[in-house]
């Protein structure tokens, strides 16, 4: 830009270049910056000539020039300069180059313009400026050193497996400048924000789900009670609210003077925005939902003793629970309120269930039970799968 020397070649008290970009949009994908002086001078002057594009090739790329030296028309006392370019490289003849010596403040300036108008381009969102816009490039050259930093990153990550990227994750969280990653987290525009957040809960939903599909016929309760402990947000799902594990295995009264009978739920969940508590209560996908054979013929189906067992076993628990709740209450260093408590009783799996009556029966024994909620497993998950197509879809 055509500027007094001071102002656009030289430096501020603080030592901060000062180096202004005014710009001129030429087009849809170019737009041109007025010529910046690199090498001032009363009647010649050289300068650097820029462009930022859209470059469709490689967008990394935004910016292309050429330098230019540039006589002053007629006298000093006018501002407009002339391009000096009577020499064409077409013409010359063996022996007749030209060297262009450029001192180390002109390359630094140089590299410091480029630098300000990548800085320019992607802090703008990859848009071209539009004319009349001006900006001081010193304020933009650090945007282009972050963005050669995180093309580094991206390089570095996409040459690591899975394993390694884990690890790259698990080294930061346990750093001793963890907290600093933390801190720098608000400075973060809120749709990045998002869209890590979305991230990390779509790999935790997806790890979820992996492991209900290798694990669709494990039978053990154990391994159920740890992973739904691991991955207690599936909860949320079921509930439409979210909730955190108050505890595992916990006791909520019932014990008599023999020290026997005490009562311990699979799981306690609170409700994150009230502080109230539900039970639930968890069996295995390979619980049986229904007898073998009919309980009527030809289509009616008696629930199994499991599914009896562990509807009437929860609704002890809930009794208990309320019966014991000021004493507990009194006793926890954990604040959590009591209030007729919904219940959830997670067993089984839906493809036990061959024949229409036998859907019929088990949705008719579930839906008339008052106060416990009773889903299986392959329904839980089959939530988180839905969830998960959402998210890549981007509609929530």
């Amino acid at each position: 830009m055509a500027r007094d020397d001071s102002e656009s070649w030289g430096q501020a008290n603080t030592g901060k270049v000062i180096m202004r970009a005014k710009i001129k949009q030429t087009g849809p994908d170019s737009a041109t910056v007025e010529p910046i002086t690199l090498r001032p001078g009363k009647t010649t002057r050289l300068v650097f000539k820029s462009q930022l594009v859209n470059n469709k090739q490689d967008e990394k790329k935004p910016v292309r020039g050429e330098l230019v030296w540039q006589k002053r028309k007629s006298s000093e006392q006018t501002e407009e300069w002339v391009d000096e370019t009577q020499v064409k490289l077409t013409s010359m003849t063996a022996g007749s180059g030209i060297k262009l010596e450029l001192s180390t403040d002109e390359i630094y300036q140089l590299t410091h313009v480029v630098r300000g108008l990548y800085g320019v381009y992607w802090r703008n969102g990859k848009r071209l400026p539009s004319t009349g816009d001006e900006f001081e490039l010193s304020d933009y050259v650090q945007a282009a050193k972050v963005l050669d930093t995180l093309d580094a990153t991206a390089r570095v990550i996409e040459t690591m497996n899975p394993e390694g990227l884990v690890s790259l994750f698990k080294w930061i969280a346990g750093h001793d400048n963890a907290m600093k990653v933390v801190e720098a987290l608000p400075k973060l525009a809120p749709a990045d924000l998002a869209g890590l957040n979305a991230l990390a809960g779509l790999g935790m939903l997806k790890q979820a789900l992996s492991i209900w599909n290798t694990n669709r016929s494990n039978a053990d309760e154990n391994f159920w009670q740890s992973t739904l402990t691991q991955y207690s947000f599936v909860f949320s799902q079921v509930f439409s609210m979210p909730v955190v594990i108050f505890g595992t295995k916990t006791y909520v009264g019932g014990k008599s003077l023999e020290d026997t009978g005490g009562k311990q739920p699979d799981f306690l969940l609170q409700s994150e925005l009230t502080s109230h508590v539900m039970v639930v209560e968890i069996k295995t996908p390979e619980t049986p939902l229904l007898s073998k054979s009919p309980y009527r013929p030809p289509d009616v189906f008696a629930v199994s003793r499991d599914v009896c067992g562990a509807v009437g076993q929860i609704g002890r628990y809930k009794d208990t629970f309320l019966e014991n709740y000021a004493q507990l209450h009194l006793k926890s260093k954990e604040r959590f309120l009591l209030a007729d408590p919904k219940c959830l009783v997670v067993v089984g799996n839906t493809e036990q269930l061959e024949t229409a009556d036998m859907k019929d029966s088990f949705e008719y024994f579930r839906r008339g039970q008052r106060g416990t909620e009773i889903i299986t497993f392959d329904e839980l998950f089959k939530k988180i799968e839905t969830l998960i197509r959402l998210l890549e879809s981007g509609a929530v």
